[in-house]
Parts: structure tokens; C-alpha cells; sequence
């Protein structure tokens, strides 16, 4: 970042990700660790895998930077649960530079320090931050892109290849990195005006780096996967792809995703942001322009390209999620900060014209603090909710329960939903059609030969309602023997059976 044109741009950031840094230590310290997805569980293999050396060895569908940085992560870090959740961490923290770096560009520095401490203090960042999974270095690499993109574009030199790097890192990250790369060319088109359009030929050098490290990479998933593939993961997303889903889950994200998890200050304030005007303030009376901004932050005039050009992505990351037919936010991580960076703006307009109201000091502060207190207030909910007497957010049961089969049983095929109850076990596992009826799951089971079965409330008994029944040991079928049953949190059931072995 250019320090003459924006001064105190260093000092805001180190502010800024110091109080990110604190507030995700305190998720780490204060939540029980678990892993919370299947996903996880590939993550954690592939990793153990490259960290042997066998880097041609691991699941093809899995995107290889996150594994990799917790191999690199586990030479220091002996859990290798450990390991991923500091790559999450690291990410997490480092998200507030792009960020800042982006809506500085875009909105100036008022709005910018408030984004970067949106995402700070955002308890939903904070928490994915103490998680294995990809999601967090997604979300850091998609605005250090975007954002390496836009001064590459506008600026040149060093910025153009890093952009490649950084979106080439994306696409070894998450699937649709692919397509946000290929998709420079339109986002170009948006960004430069009529007056920059010789600019263009910037684009030649970014896909020559882009070229020659994706046929790289191509060359070294003929060795993973057998054959040259640039995205093998998104090759199997469209093989599962239905439009009715898709529509259902585009919908739902609209309606309920991105209102409910940008929460009532930023939903509030995000209109602001969008059909604010600097024009009318002069009309008004306030402050004149001055050059890269107003003295209090504010935008001296709205970047309406880099505007679209962000929104594009925002949109594009959007569309792509929307294959996957899950409506998580988890996939709409980077689009809902993005729109976060629209309600910055709209809380700095509303601060300033606050000043004009009586009590205009103390009232210019709320629009603010009203986001420091309900993002304190989410945090100190979140951490609190895993110690109260009520389900936790988290299968922590799921690691109780693989523990002690670990700890007490023999080794044996596991038979279950979920097979994070295997992982902790270290134990191999299969599971059934979520289609099964009892008398079905258990002739699999057998089977399969499965030694054990376990049923879980929390999602096996919903996803796969056949084998509910087993929550209740007198329902069980003679083929299976009750060894132990957990109720450690309301709602999160767990119960162990072994297959009982009948002499034809």
C-alpha cells in the first residue's frame, strides 16, 4: 500500500489484526476442538499423506494447498488436528489486510477501518477460524485476488503476476477458484474505463503466469488422478448437478442466508452504502473533497467501476457456490464480507451526518459501536454456549465417543453415519443408504463386516431416519449387543453396538 496516499494504513492494520488475533485466541482457548465435517477428515488424511512424502498419493477431489499447509504446519505442530486448525488461524488473522486494502481502494479509509473491524471482531470469522477446513484461506485468498488483481490491472508491475499467483492459489484451494481466475478478461472490462482500455494488454502477462501454472498443475494431477485434469473436483460437482436444487438453494441463500448472517446492524446500513451520493453533501453544506478522501474518511467520490468489478466477483462466487446445492454460509464466506464493505460505507455517511443532529458527538459514535457491541456480544455467546448445559454447536460428542472406543474396544470396521466417530477411534468405517430401513442398515452392516454400529442423534438420526430406532436400546434387533451409550449434551445421543456373529 502506497503510505503517501494513505497515510496511518500500516498502523490501522496492525491495530486491526492484533484485535483479530485476540479474538480468535480466545475461540481457541475457550471451544473444545472437533471436527465438525467429513470433509475434515479427508483434509487431515491428505495432509498426513504429503507429510510422508507421498505427494502423488492423496484423494484427487481434494484441493491440495490447505493439506499442504498443514503438512508444512505439522512439522511443528505434533497433532495433526492442530496443525490444520493453525492454517484456519493464520488465515483468519490475515484476512483483515486484504480487506482493508480492497475497501480502502474502493471507499477510503473511514469505511476500510470499519471493514477491517467487522472482520475482526465477526464471531462467524472467528469461529471458522478454529476449524479444520479450507474455508478460511478461501476466503483470504479470494480478496488478496481480487484485490491484487484490481492495482494490477490499474497499476501494473509486480501486482499483475501476483494476481495469478494468488488466484492460482484460490483454485488449489476451493473449486470455483478456477472459474474466478478464467474470469479476469469480463472483470477487466468492468474495471477500466474507456480511457484505460490500453490497460488491457496487462491481461497478457497474468495469463501467461496463470498458462503455465495451471499446466503444471495439470501435469501433476495426471499423476494423482491418472489423467491431466486443471479441476477434477468441479468435474465431479457437475456430475451431481440438478437446476430444481439449484434453484432451491439459490433462493434460500438470498432469503435467509445473507440477511440472517450479515445481522440487523450491517443489513442496516448496506443501503446506505450502495445509494450513497458525495455530490449531495456539497449541496448540503459539509466539509469539500480533498484528495483519496473527506477529512473524516468518507469517499471524496464513489469508484463506481472498482465497485462493479467487486461486485462481479461477489456475484460470480456466489453463482459458482450455488453447484455445490448447499445453502451453508460457509460457501458465501467471502460474498457476505464483501457486502460487508458497503455497510463500512453506509455507517461512515450515517456517523458523519450525525454530527449535524444535537448531541452529533456522541451520536456520530453509535452507528459504530452499535457493531463493536452486537460482534462482542455474538463472541462472548459463542464462547459461552459450549459450557452451558445445552447442545453444543459442535459434535463434541462425536469425539467422546470415538475416544473411548479407542481407548476400550478392539479395532474393527465401524459401521455409522458419520465418520468422525471412526477418525477419533483410528478405526476404518462404512455407513449406510440414507434410504435403509433397520432390518436393511443391519444386514449391510453385517455385510460389510462391520464389527461395530453407532448411531448418533445429532444428524444420523435425521439424515438416515431407519437407524433412529437404535437410539433406544430395547429396540434394537438381536444381531446387535449394547456395549455403550453417551449423553454427554442434550440432544447428542450416542450409542455403540457390536455386531453379534451368528453361527450359520
Amino acid at each position: 500500500m502506497n503510505e503517501e496516499k494513505n497515510p496511518g494504513a500500516a498502523r490501522d492494520c496492525a491495530v486491526l489484526m492484533l484485535l483479530a488475533f485476540l479474538v480468535r485466541a480466545a475461540f481457541v482457548v475457550a471451544t473444545p476442538q472437533v471436527l465438525d465435517t467429513a470433509d475434515a477428515i479427508h483434509y487431515l488424511e491428505s495432509a498426513q499423506q504429503i507429510s510422508i512424502g507421498h505427494f502423488f498419493g492423496f484423494d484427487a477431489k481434494i484441493p491440495v494447498l490447505y493439506p499442504a499447509l498443514t503438512a508444512l504446519a505439522g512439522l511443528f505442530i505434533l497433532n495433526w488436528e492442530a496443525a490444520a486448525v493453525f492454517v484456519s488461524f493464520v488465515a483468519g488473522v490475515c484476512l483483515v489486510l486484504p480487506v482493508y486494502g480492497l475497501s480502502r481502494d474502493m471507499h477510503a479509509r473511514g469505511p476500510a477501518r470499519i471493514s477491517g473491524l467487522a472482520v475482526a471482531l465477526w464471531p462467524w470469522l472467528a469461529d471458522y477460524s478454529n476449524r479444520v477446513g479450507p474455508d478460511m484461506l478461501a476466503a483470504t485468498l479470494w480478496f488478496t485476488s481480487v484485490w491484487l488483481l484490481e492495482r494490477g490491472l490499474r497499476r501494473g508491475g509486480l501486482y499483475v503476476p501476483a494476481a495469478a499467483l494468488a488466484f492460482f492459489l484460490l483454485h488449489l484451494t476451493r473449486p470455483e477458484g478456477t472459474f474466478l481466475l478464467a474470469a479476469a478478461p469480463l472483470a477487466a472490462l468492468l474495471l477500466l474505463g474507456r480511457g484505460e482500455r490500453k490497460k488491457l494488454w496487462r491481461l497478457i502477462p497474468y495469463a501467461a503466469v496463470c498458462a503455465a501454472l495451471l499446466g503444471a498443475y495439470a501435469a501433476y494431477m495426471s499423476r494423482v488422478a491418472g489423467h491431466a485434469a486443471i479441476n477434477y473436483r468441479a468435474d465431479r460437482i457437475l456430475m451431481d448437478f440438478e437446476f430444481v436444487e439449484m434453484a432451491k438453494t439459490a433462493v434460500k441463500t438470498i432469503s435467509e442466508v445473507l440477511p440472517v448472517m450479515l445481522g440487523p446492524v450491517l443489513l442496516l446500513f448496506i443501503g446506505v452504502g450502495f445509494f450513497y451520493r458525495p455530490q449531495e453533501d456539497e449541496r448540503e453544506g459539509h466539509p469539500p473533497h480533498t484528495a483519496g478522501g473527506r477529512p473524516d474518511g468518507a469517499p471524496a467520490k464513489r469508484d463506481l467501476r472498482l465497485e462493479f468489478f467487486v461486485l462481479f466477483y461477489a456475484f460470480c462466487q456466489w453463482f459458482l457456490s450455488l453447484f455445490v446445492l448447499s445453502p451453508e454460509p460457509r460457501y458465501q464466506m467471502s460474498v457476505l464480507v464483501a457486502l460487508s464493505m458497503w455497510s463500512a460505507l453506509g455507517i461512515v455517511v450515517v456517523a458523519r451526518r450525525a454530527r449535524a443532529l444535537r448531541f452529533g458527538r456522541l451520536l456520530q459514535l453509535a452507528p459504530a459501536a452499535s457493531l463493536v457491541v452486537l460482534m462482542l456480544f455474538g463472541v462472548a455467546l459463542a464462547l459461552a454456549a459450549d459450557h452451558m448445559h445445552r447442545q453444543p454447536t459442535k459434535p463434541l460428542e462425536y469425539k467422546t465417543a470415538g475416544l473411548w472406543m479407542r481407548e476400550n474396544l478392539a479395532p474393527g470396521l465401524i459401521f455409522s453415519r458419520k465418520p468422525q466417530i471412526a477418525y477419533y477411534a483410528d478405526m476404518p468405517s462404512t455407513g449406510p443408504d440414507l434410504n435403509d430401513t433397520l432390518e436393511g442398515a443391519v444386514d449391510r452392516a453385517k455385510k460389510a463386516g462391520a464389527r461395530y454400529v453407532v448411531v448418533d442423534e445429532r444428524y444420523t438420526a435425521q439424515m438416515a431416519p431407519g437407524m433412529a430406532p437404535l437410539l433406544n436400546p430395547r429396540l434394537a434387533p438381536d444381531d446387535l449387543r449394547l456395549i455403550k451409550q453417551f449423553a454427554p449434551y442434550p440432544r447428542s445421543r450416542v450409542v455403540i453396538y457390536e455386531v453379534v456373529q451368528r453361527s450359520p
